[in-house]
C-alpha cells in the first residue's frame, strides 16, 4: 500500500584542521662550515590517509632544502626529507574514503651547535561519507502530494601518476645546485561523457650557482589527462586533486656549456559528482482512515563544480637599519601561499585574503645576503564559476619577481593561481514511516460549507468535507491554496 524506497546520498565531511609542528635535525652536518643560512624552503605531502572510527590517521613527508653560505663565502644547498604521522579527530568511520591536503603556515631554521629544521602544518582532512534514507515514494488509495528534492550523490572517481619533465640549456658551468621548488597548479577540470578532463601545469624553479654568481630558472611545464570514468555525464562537477609526488634535477651537457633538466611525478586524484532530482510523497490523505505520519529531515551539502584563475599582487619588504643596502636580487628560492579568508559577499563577487612569503637572495656590499618577506593579501573575482556563498579556496604562487627599491626596500610581485570550489547546503524533509489508525468519521451531509483560513491546507479541507480533492476541485474550478481569509469551499454529496 506504501511504497518506500532506499536512497543513497554522499555526504562532504571536512574535519577540523589539526596543526602538526615537525622537526628535523640531520647529523651529516659540519656546522662549522655553515657561515650564514641564506633560505629554508619546505614543502609537505600526504603518503597515507587511513579512516578510522571517529580518527583518520595520516602519515605524510616533508622536504626540506637549506640555501647557505659556507666559511668560504661559496653558496651550497642541501636537501632533507622528514616522515610524519598525524592523527586528526573527527567524525570518521572505518572504510571511509578520505583524503589530506598540507598547508605549510610557517617554517625557521636554527644554526648554533646543531641544525634544527622546523616546519608547522595545518593538516586537513576531508571524507565522502554514504548516508542512505527511506522515503515515501507513492502510496495506494491516497490522495497524494509530491515534491522534488536534490539529493547529491558521488559517481566515481581515479588516480594516476603522471610524469613531467623539460630541460633548458643554461650555456654555463654549473657549479652547484642549491635548491629545486615545484608546485602544481589547477588550470580546468570538466566533466566528459563518460570521463573528465583535467588541465594543469607545473611551475618549477631551479637556484643555482654559475661562475660565482647565484642564478635562477623557471620551467612552466603544461600537462593535460584525460580519465575514464564509468557513469559520469556532461555537467557532472569534477573535483580535482593534486600533489607533487617527486621531482628532481639532472645536469647535463658537457663542461661550460650546461643542461638543467627537471623530472618528476604527479598523483592526481579527480572524482565526479552530480546532484539529481528525485520526486518523494510530501503529504497524502486518506478517506478511509486516520493516518500518522513520521517525518524525518536530511541535511547535505551538493558540491557544485570549481573554478580556476590567476590574479596578480604586489608587495613589497624593507631591510632594517642594521643591514648594509641591497644592490641587487639575485633569486627568490622558493614562493608558498595560504588562504586567511575566503567568502562571497553581497555583489557575489569572491573575496580571497591570505598571506604569501618567500625568501630573497640579494647582494650587498658584502656578498650575497638574504630577507624573509612575509605580504599579506586579498583578491576579488567575479562570479563567472559555479562558486555558491560557501566556497573553499585553495592558492598557490605561480610566480614571483623582485627588484630593489631605494637600496633598503624590495618591489616584489607575484601571481596567486586560485582554485575555487562551490558548495550549496541542501536539507529535505521526507516521510520515512506511515501509521494507518482508526476509521476516519465521515460528513455525510448532503451540503456542506467549509470556511477556510490561510493555515488551512487542502487536505485540512478534504479531512473536513470527507471527499477526495478531485472531487472538491471539480465543484470549485477556482479553488487554489494559499486560501484568502474565510474562503467559502461549498461541497455537494449525492446521497443514496
Amino acid at each position: 500500500m506504501f511504497d518506500f524506497e532506499k536512497i543513497s546520498a554522499s555526504k562532504f565531511y571536512v574535519a577540523p584542521t589539526s596543526e602538526r609542528v615537525v622537526e628535523f635535525s640531520p647529523t651529516d652536518v659540519d656546522m662549522s662550515n655553515i657561515a650564514k643560512v641564506l633560505s629554508l624552503a619546505v614543502d609537505a605531502r600526504a603518503t597515507s590517509v587511513d579512516a578510522q572510527d571517529e580518527y583518520a590517521q595520516v602519515g605524510g613527508r616533508v622536504n626540506f632544502r637549506l640555501a647557505y653560505l659556507d666559511k668560504d663565502g661559496t653558496p651550497k644547498g642541501v636537501d632533507y626529507n622528514a616522515d610524519f604521522t598525524a592523527r586528526v579527530d573527527g567524525e570518521f568511520v572505518e572504510g571511509d574514503s578520505a583524503w589530506c591536503d598540507i598547508v605549510i603556515s610557517e617554517s625557521d631554521v636554527e644554526a648554533g651547535d646543531t641544525l634544527t629544521l622546523t616546519a608547522v602544518l595545518e593538516v586537513n582532512v576531508s571524507a565522502i561519507k554514504r548516508d542512505e534514507i527511506e522515503v515515501l515514494v507513492n502510496a495506494d488509495d491516497c490522495y497524494v502530494q509530491k515534491q522534488e528534492i536534490y539529493v547529491p550523490s558521488f559517481i566515481a572517481q581515479k588516480s594516476v601518476v603522471v610524469p613531467f619533465d623539460d630541460e633548458k640549456n643554461v650555456g654555463g658551468e654549473i657549479e652547484s645546485v642549491l635548491g629545486l621548488s615545484s608546485t602544481v597548479v589547477t588550470r580546468q577540470s570538466i566533466a566528459t561523457e563518460g570521463g573528465a578532463t583535467a588541465k594543469l601545469a607545473v611551475y618549477s624553479v631551479v637556484t643555482y650557482v654559475e661562475g660565482g654568481e647565484i642564478k635562477q630558472h623557471t620551467f612552466e611545464i603544461p600537462l593535460e589527462e584525460d580519465f575514464n570514468l564509468d557513469g559520469v555525464k556532461e555537467g557532472d562537477a569534477i573535483k580535482l586533486y593534486t600533489a607533487l609526488k617527486s621531482s628532481k634535477i639532472v645536469l647535463q651537457g658537457v663542461t661550460d656549456d650546461n643542461t638543467i633538466r627537471v623530472e618528476g611525478e604527479i598523483q592526481i586524484k579527480v572524482q565526479a559528482y552530480r546532484c539529481s532530482k528525485t520526486e518523494i510523497v510530501s503529504d497524502l490523505f486518506m478517506l478511509s482512515n486516520q493516518t500518522e505520519i513520521e517525518r524525518k529531515t536530511a541535511k547535505y551539502t551538493c558540491f557544485d563544480g570549481c573554478g580556476y584563475f590567476v590574479k596578480g599582487v604586489g608587495g613589497s619588504a624593507t631591510l632594517s637599519d642594521n643591514k648594509p643596502a641591497a644592490i641587487e636580487v639575485c633569486a627568490l628560492p622558493y614562493a608558498r601561499c595560504y588562504t586567511t579568508r575566503a567568502y562571497v559577499n553581497d555583489e557575489n563577487s569572491l573575496i580571497v585574503e591570505g598571506v604569501a612569503n618567500t625568501d630573497i637572495i640579494y647582494r650587498d656590499e658584502n656578498g650575497f645576503n638574504s630577507v624573509r618577506a612575509e605580504l599579506p593579501f586579498a583578491i576579488s573575482a567575479a562570479s563567472e564559476i559555479p562558486f555558491s556563498k560557501e566556497v573553499r579556496v585553495d592558492c598557490k604562487i605561480q610566480r614571483i619577481d623582485a627588484v630593489v627599491r631605494r637600496e633598503r626596500e624590495f618591489d616584489i610581485t607575484f601571481d596567486v593561481a586560485i582554485a575555487v570550489c562551490g558548495f550549496s547546503p541542501l536539507e529535505a524533509s521526507y516521510i520515512s514511516a506511515v501509521e494507518v489508525g482508526a476509521e476516519r468519521a465521515q460528513n455525510t451531509s448532503a451540503l456542506s460549507v467549509y470556511v477556510a483560513s490561510p493555515s488551512d491546507t487542502m487536505l485540512d479541507v478534504c479531512s473536513a468535507l470527507s471527499a477526495m480533492p478531485e472531487d472538491i476541485l471539480a465543484q470549485n474550478p477556482d479553488l487554489a491554496e494559499p486560501f484568502a481569509e474565510d474562503t467559502k469551499i461549498v461541497y455537494f454529496r449525492a446521497l443514496k
